[in-house]
This record gives C-alpha cells, sequence and structure tokens, in this order.
C-alpha cells in the first residue's frame, strides 16, 4: 500500500520533473503569439475555436480509459494481472471512436453545417487519442518525465513552428497541417517509450478492455466530455458574442494565464495514484500531509509565475501583437481564477482517488450550467472581463462544494502551514489591481528589480515553511514507527 515516507520521495520528484515540464512548456505558448502575429487575429481565432473542438471530441474518445489507467495499472501488479494489462485495450477503443468522430466530419464538410476547414484538424484526431491514452499509461507506471517531455515541449513546439514554416512556404492549411505534425510525431515517440516500458505488450491484446477499469474509467469520461464544454465555454461564447477577432485575443489571455493551470493539472497524474493507494487509516493520518505538501508547492510555484506575468503583462501580450491587446483587465481576473483552483481546486482530485468519479461527473454538469448561464449575461455586458468572470464564479462554487464534500466525509486535508499562501494570493492580486488602478510608469529595470526583490522574498518563505512542514511529516512519521 505503500507508506507516508515513500509517497513524499515521489511527490518531490515528480514535482522537479513537473516544474522541468513548465519550463519546457514556455517554448509553445512564446511560438504560439508568433503564430497568432504571423496569421491574424480572425485567421487564429477560427484555429483555436477548431483546436478547442478537437481536444473536446478526442478527450471524450477514450471515455474516460486514459484517466483510468492511473489507477488501473499501478493495481496490475498486486492482483497478479499483466503490468501492460490495460493499454492497447484502451487504445483501440479510443481510436475506433476518433475514427468515427473524424468520418462523420468529413461527411458533415459537404453538407452547410460543417465547415470546408474542420476536416484538414480532423485528421488529427487518431493521434491525440493516442497520445492521451499511452501519456497516461507512462505515469501510471510512474514515469511522469515521457508526458513532461513530449507533451509539454515537444508536441506543443513543434506544431506552431511546422505551422509557421509552412505559411512562409505558400503552402495553404498551414495551421492544421502544423497540428497534425505536431501530434503525429507526439503520438510516435509516446508509443515508443511505452514499447519500452512493457516490451511484452501485444500490438493485438485478443480481449476487450476490463470490466473494472471500464466501470471506473466511464464517469471520468463523460465528466471529461462536460470538462472539455467547460473549460471551453467562455471562449466559444466569446466567438458567439464577439466573434474571432476577439476570441483570438481571449485565446492568448487564456493561454498566458494557463501557465499557472500547467502547475495544477500537472500534480493530477502525481495525487492521484498516491490517494488511490491509501487504505481508510492512512487517508486519516497521511492524506493531510500529502495534499498540504501538493498545494503549497503548486502555488507557490504559481505565484512565482504570476508575479512576473502580473509585472510584464504588455511585453507579453506585445508579442502577439496589438491586435491581441483588448481589455488587459480579464487577465489579471484569469490569474485569480488559476490562484484559487491552483489551492482549493485539486481536492477534486483527492475525491477521484477515493473512486468518487460520479461525483466528480455531477460536478461538472452542475458546473457547466453555471458557467453557461454566468457567460450569456456576463459576456454581452462586460466582454473579454465578462468572460474571465465566468470562469471565476463557476471554479469558486466548485471548489466550495468539493471541499464541503470533504469536510462532511470526515477529511480535513488543509494544513495550518497554509495560510500564508492565502495571504501571499491575496498580496498579488493587490499588486495587480494597484499596478492597473494607479498605472505607475515603470520602466524595464524597476520592473526587474521589483521581481528579483519578490523572489528573493519568495525563496526565504519556501525556507522557511518547507522546513516546518518536512518537521510535521517526519514527527507524524516517527510516531507511526513508535
Amino acid at each position: 500500500m505503500g507508506n507516508l515516507e515513500t509517497d513524499s520521495k515521489f511527490l518531490k520528484k515528480a514535482m522537479i520533473v513537473n516544474v522541468v515540464g513548465t519550463i519546457l512548456k514556455v517554448c509553445g505558448p512564446l511560438l504560439t503569439f508568433v503564430m497568432a502575429r504571423i496569421f491574424g487575429a480572425a485567421e487564429f481565432g477560427i484555429f483555436v475555436s477548431a483546436q478547442t473542438l478537437l481536444l473536446t471530441i478526442a478527450h471524450s474518445a477514450t471515455l474516460g480509459l486514459d484517466k483510468g489507467l492511473y489507477w488501473y495499472l499501478p493495481q496490475n501488479k498486486l492482483n497478479g494481472r499483466p503490468a501492460h494489462d490495460g493499454i492497447m485495450e484502451s487504445f483501440w477503443i479510443a481510436a475506433a471512436i476518433a475514427l468515427f468522430c473524424t468520418g462523420v466530419i468529413f461527411v458533415g464538410s459537404f453538407t452547410p453545417y460543417i465547415s470546408k476547414e474542420l476536416p484538414w484538424y480532423a485528421v488529427s484526431l487518431l493521434f491525440y487519442v493516442g497520445t492521451y491514452v499511452f501519456s497516461t499509461a507512462s505515469e501510471g507506471n510512474r514515469r511522469p518525465q515521457n508526458a513532461v517531455f513530449v507533451n509539454s515541449f515537444l508536441t506543443v513546439t513543434l506544431a506552431p513552428a511546422t505551422s509557421i514554416a509552412l505559411h512562409f512556404m505558400g503552402i495553404p492549411h498551414a495551421l492544421p497541417l502544423g497540428l497534425l505534425v505536431g501530434q503525429v510525431v507526439g503520438f510516435c515517440v509516446h508509443f515508443v517509450l511505452v514499447r519500452r516500458q512493457f516490451p511484452e505488450m501485444p500490438m493485438n491484446p485478443g480481449k476487450l478492455v476490463s470490466k473494472g477499469l471500464l466501470l471506473y474509467s466511464l464517469p471520468l469520461g463523460f465528466g471529461e466530455f462536460v470538462s472539455s464544454f467547460l473549460t471551453r465555454s467562455s471562449l466559444w461564447l466569446v466567438m458567439l458574442f464577439l466573434g474571432p477577432e476577439k476570441a483570438g485575443a481571449y485565446g492568448i489571455m487564456v493561454t498566458i494565464s494557463n501557465a499557472l493551470q500547467t502547475i495544477r493539472v500537472g500534480f493530477t497524474p502525481i495525487l492521484t495514484p498516491v490517494v488511490a493507494g491509501m487504505d481508510k487509516d492512512r487517508l486519516k493520518t497521511d492524506l493531510k500531509p500529502v495534499y498540504s505538501y501538493c498545494v503549497f508547492m503548486v502555488t507557490f510555484i504559481q505565484l512565482l509565475i504570476g508575479f512576473f506575468i502580473v509585472l510584464f503583462p504588455g511585453e507579453i501580450l506585445s508579442i502577439a501583437g496589438k491586435d491581441f491587446i483588448v481589455q488587459p483587465e480579464a487577465l489579471g481576473i484569469l490569474l485569480l481564477v488559476h490562484l484559487v483552483a491552483g489551492f482549493g481546486g485539486m481536492s477534486i482530485v483527492v475525491l477521484n482517488g477515493m473512486g468518487k468519479s460520479l461525483y466528480s461527473l455531477i460536478m461538472d454538469v452542475i458546473s457547466l450550467g453555471v458557467a453557461l448561464a454566468l457567460g450569456y449575461f456576463l459576456i454581452p455586458a462586460l466582454g473579454l472581463v465578462g468572460a474571465a468572470l465566468s470562469m471565476l464564479g463557476y471554479n469558486i462554487m466548485a471548489i466550495i462544494c468539493n471541499n464541503i464534500y470533504l469536510i462532511k466525509m470526515g477529511y480535513r486535508p488543509y494544513s495550518v502551514r497554509l495560510v500564508s499562501q492565502v495571504a501571499w494570493i491575496v498580496g498579488l492580486i493587490t499588486f495587480y489591481v494597484m499596478l492597473n488602478v494607479k498605472q505607475p510608469e515603470l520602466s524595464l529595470v524597476e520592473k526587474g528589480g521589483i521581481y528579483l526583490a519578490v523572489l528573493a522574498l519568495l525563496g526565504i518563505y519556501w525556507k522557511i515553511v518547507k522546513k516546518k512542514m518536512d518537521a510535521d511529516r517526519e514527527k507524524l512519521t516517527s510516531g507511526k514507527a513508535e
């Protein structure tokens, strides 16, 4: 079942991998900004909308089997199953659904209801779902570095770079073709890495996916379908109410703020199997230190990135071009969304680790309803700010419900050491408001000096809190030994 010391060592190693992945992932958004400048706001807005549709379909096509592998693969050895059991079974199901959806899009393109451009994007669907399955297989086998390298660097860098190169070569459909190249390469690399981990894994498993994996995964699959709409609902509503140019500008802001979300999402495949491996006794004693450590590290890294974005928003947005500098105050709200989610949003990861996937699905459906309602009223009235506020609204609602559920189950996973994190988050948002209200003229040198000072203070703070949390964990571990 594991123990607190083993879990802590894994979390620390995985955290380092996650940080490296975040650094590598900077390359992708930078090239995306350049791509946005080259192709223009309108064409880039269409690209963003088409890509989000593909992501929604691809995530739904896996039926949650990719996420189920986080839980299923670690149990193969315990239950006497082959180590690779569930991987190829999940892939072939997802691939069949992806091919069917691709065919529907191609046939639909001959009708007035589907754009003639969309089939060019749909070709990537098969490689999207393959990447999801093989990526989570590596993570379920405690090889997060594979997913970090391919998903956070290789694919997201190669796709925009290829699109830019094809554009200057005068080749049409440069945006969807670049996306295809990135996904094909990512899929091939993931497949090779998984084969190296499981050399005895047959291409044809000769059986269907197990009932246990399917029953656990289906609620996650439906939840992923709803969640895909949920996370992209504000962008689609912006496209509907405000047009492709505003959607392109909002897409850039979402891309920037997602630097904070990446940290939190990166801990999902790390924390889920750790919680799933805890029995009821360990949940009562070990959940709080494990969860609090994850929350501390997620929000700490988010603060490092957040202060940089707050100090240099104009410089970051200007990379994409002047057309994308629209209602920049929306960026501050999006930062708050991910900071709040980083602190309280991982509660849903704990619940999924406990097997509460049906609850997760119900909350996603409720959140989608709230998001659509808020977006319908706020976006036409407030523009991009309304879109950001709709995201903030449904996130806060979901976080409150998730944590109330945990409390009712008898779990209080937040350490008192995290109170200081709340103070830092409030400080960052206050700093952002002050900069935007007073709008002081700060030079790059002055901004750099302020950021270095913040880094120094955060470094001191990290050493103090980490030392206290390590002492708490060692005290708990020694108490068990006695």
